[in-house]
């Protein structure tokens, strides 16, 4: 652990080297090396981040912080090494709320639970809502939904606590660079979750602790203060009109129940569709983005380890091997990407459907990540100009086409269903079939229980969208030799991949451009793009609202 003793020399050094066939206790004497003193130098040396590099040789990579015990032996510092921050500098600010006021926040996914619970934890008074239900009903109906067919619409594997993320792989990496990524890992691992992934490259939970993990986090809200509901859907709020600005002043429930407050947090999850349509009703401040749609691929996990490892596939100390494939078409305007998405490591396709005629999959993993199969979204970029690709759709003109990105998630979900033959039933195609544009003849058991069904998957989209991953399937058998085989089955659709549109927010104060006193945050408001970002944008709105409450008006 790190030591405050000031004596010592703190560094922090990147780069070091380990085989996957040694021990970690080499690292030691490798950062002794690196910075030219002797083993017994270094007093101390903690783990900071551990990844796998497996281009060639399986090699585990490191970057730790060490203290040295004589540290005006050293001379300048090489390169990957540089001075520690001094402990307790990235430490989440501290408030002393004086104004007291009450927060409403809506939607108990990673964005809502962390700034509930930044709030609650410095004593504002916080009510959390959720349409779903808490994880232990809400794997009922998952369950029901996966072996028999039957939606709940309210809770499912997109709504309930826990948000989407919940019945996933639990992927707790981001590439965004931000002090409080460390403290949403501490935060999961003082909840109970596993302290590896502090220092994993790439942490994980995986669906069997990420349900342990929420009725941690809802035991702690409610011991802080924080009154947690579920089954409270909010199906619209009361608006004060003034001179000087509308502002929120109260939620409805569907049962009619009004929650006045002071402040409301929108963070619900990027499928939350009666939402948005109630939001362009009142004309709030939003805007259509950009998204990417497309497919579940599915393969064998020994071949993607074969094809990742090589010839150490078989290597008991190597975990079960992911991917990402990308390849870009085009420039400036014409751009378009198609990339694999949310790749799920020894896991299960499952049903993410929220129409009760739609078909939308996606995937989850359990924490050990050591099924037979791996699956990962293969999805195509698209703008809102490719919003009106399917044609004259429903909803495509809705509040002047600013809601016309869900009007083609819902069309492509819907399309999908029919193609399945109903009851959720999936339709799926070889890889190599696909590609050749050819309806598969027979089809293989798949992870997806609700079944699948043999179908020509291309009729679910928009042609551009088609042509497009077939032309990057080319690039993708270049990086990874056997991607493209007979095993792998494409099974659709995959389209919640973001959400459709951005509520968008003032930059300083992150209130509605639109609404005072209401906070667009997290993933389902267009500022996240995974559990760990979301939950950043709930821990940044929720220090905002602190940072005001802490002045005296």
């Amino acid at each position: 652990m790190s030591s405050t003793n000031t004596d010592k020399l703190r560094l922090q050094l990147s780069g070091l080297r380990r085989d996957f066939a040694e021990d970690e206790s080499v690292l030691h004497e490798r950062a002794a090396q690196m910075l030219g003193v002797d083993p017994s130098e270094i007093a101390e040396l903690e783990i900071l981040k551990r990844s796998l590099d497996a281009r060639h040789r399986p090699t585990f990579m490191y970057n730790v912080e060490v203290a040295l015990e004589r540290a005006q032996a050293l001379g300048a510092l090489p390169a990957g090494a540089q001075l520690a921050p001094e402990p307790g500098s990235l430490a989440p600010q501290r408030f002393e709320v004086k104004k007291r006021e009450r927060v409403v926040v809506i939607g108990a996914g990673p964005a809502g639970l962390f700034c509930a619970h930044r709030l609650a934890e410095s004593g504002v008074e916080t009510i959390l809502l959720d349409r779903g239900q808490p994880v232990e009903i809400r794997g009922k109906h998952v369950s029901a939904l996966m072996h028999r067919g039957e939606l709940d619409l309210d809770s499912n594997i997109c709504f309930g606590e826990g948000g989407a993320g919940t019945w996933s792989d639990g992927k707790l990496y981001t590439r965004v660079n931000d002090v409080r990524v460390r403290h949403v890992l501490e935060t999961v691992v003082r909840l109970g979750g596993p302290a590896e992934i502090l220092v994993a490259a790439k942490p994980h939970l995986g669906t069997d602790r990420l349900v342990a993990l929420c009725k941690a986090f809802r035991a702690k809200l409610i011991e802080q203060g924080c009154t947690v509901r579920f089954g409270a859907f909010v199906r619209d709020f009361d608006v004060e009109r003034s001179v000087g600005g509308d502002r929120v002043r109260a939620v409805i429930l569907r049962d009619g129940e009004r929650i006045e407050a002071d402040r409301f947090v929108l963070a619900v999850g990027h499928s939350a569709r009666e939402t948005y349509r109630w939001l362009a009703e009142h004309k709030v401040a939003m805007e259509a983005k950009p998204f990417a749609v497309g497919y579940r691929v599915e393969h064998r996990q020994e071949l993607v380890n074969e094809i990742q490892y090589g010839r150490y596939a078989g290597e008991a100390q190597l975990p079960s091997a992911d991917y990402r494939l990308a390849v870009n078409f085009g420039k400036g305007e014409e751009h378009r990407g198609v990339y694999s998405f949310c790749m799920c490591p020894g896991g299960q396709v499952v049903p993410s459907h929220t129409l009760a005629e739609g078909v939308c999959v996606n995937g989850m993993s359990h924490a050990s990540r050591r099924g037979h199969w791996a699956n990962s979204a293969l999805v195509v970029s698209i703008k809102p100009k490719d919003f009106a690709g399917f044609g004259d759709i429903e909803g495509l003109n809705d509040y002047g086409g600013l809601l016309a990105g869900m009007a083609f998630q819902d069309e492509a979900e819907r399309r999908a269903y029919k193609l399945g033959g109903g009851g959720f039933i999936a339709p799926a195609q070889r890889l190599t079939d696909f590609k050749l544009g050819r309806k598969s003849k027979d089809l293989r058991k798949t992870t997806y229980k609700p079944g699948i069904a043999a179908a020509d998957v291309a009729e679910c989209y928009p042609e551009f969208v088609t042509n497009a991953l077939r032309k990057a399937l080319d690039g993708f058998e270049r990086k990874m030799r056997g991607f493209v085989s007979e095993d792998a089955l494409l099974i659709g659709v995959e389209t919640r991949t973001s959400a459709p549109v951005q509520i968008t927010r003032d930059d300083d104060s992150l209130q509605s451009r639109s609404l005072k006193g209401f906070y667009p945050c997290g993933e389902g408001a267009g500022y996240g793009g995974g559990i760990v970002s979301a939950a950043i944008d709930g821990l940044r709105v929720a220090e905002r609202i602190l940072n005001e409450l802490s002045v005296l008006s």
